[in-house]
């Protein structure tokens, strides 16, 4: 048996939703390998990490996707150096890491790094959050538009063509990404808005998955 540890961006309004899925149908897959289960939250750059320690059962998922939804107080992690070492500090014997976000922020390739530094011991995959719907907005007649981050607070004004170009940027921006996470030997699974195809993918991929790893 291997503990299987999911680490998780934190709450995103509009992607909020699709990581609570994710987390339900990775962790029933967990459940069907009599698997222990738990996750770490973290926010932008990995700055604060939080986590529920893993244990077995449905009940435990339920537990740990209704923690997510509804922000309930976790375990908090105490950064010790680099975000690989602190992870590698926490996860201790060899887990399978999941690591859901839609990575816009600023420092990703550097947390990709990190990532492939804890891939030399664990094995680390990434379910990368399709955001750019949450970016493609209605027309509006304004020439300046005032724009707030819900997560950081922080807030810019952009020209009305800037705005338009927003959702365009946000697909490149994952696409780079997803190109590096691979050219780490990491690989990556996409998940958009389509629920019941993204459930399909993601339960197939982690389930493949295990049986590899298992049998080799």
């Amino acid at each position: 048996m291997r503990k299987l540890i999911i680490a998780i961006d934190g709450p995103s309004g509009a992607g909020k939703g699709t990581v609570a899925r994710a987390i339900a149908v990775v962790g029933m897959s967990a459940t069907f390998f009599q698997d222990p289960f738990g996750i770490v939250t973290f926010d932008g750059g990995f700055e604060h990490l939080a986590a529920i320690r893993p244990r077995r059962g449905k009940s435990h998922v339920v537990h740990c996707v209704d923690a997510y939804q509804h922000d309930q107080p976790l375990q908090m992690i105490t950064r010790t150096g680099s975000v690989g070492r602190t992870l590698a500090g926490y996860l201790r014997d060899r887990s399978m890491l999941p690591v859901i976000s839609d990575f816009l922020f600023d420092d990703a390739e550097d947390i990709l790094g990190e990532l492939a530094f804890l891939n030399t011991t664990h094995d680390v995959f990434l379910i990368l959050i399709d955001s750019a719907f949450a970016f493609e907005l209605p027309a509006v007649s304004a020439g300046w538009i005032e724009m707030e981050d819900i997560e950081t607070g922080r807030a810019r004004t952009m020209s009305r063509a800037a705005l338009a170009r927003l959702a365009g940027r946000v697909r490149a921006w994952q696409d780079r990404v997803e190109r590096a996470a691979r050219n780490l030997d990491m690989d990556v699974v996409r998940v958009g808005l389509d629920q019941s195809v993204a459930d399909i993918a993601l339960d197939k991929f982690v389930a493949e998955r295990r049986l590899r790893k298992t049998y080799n």
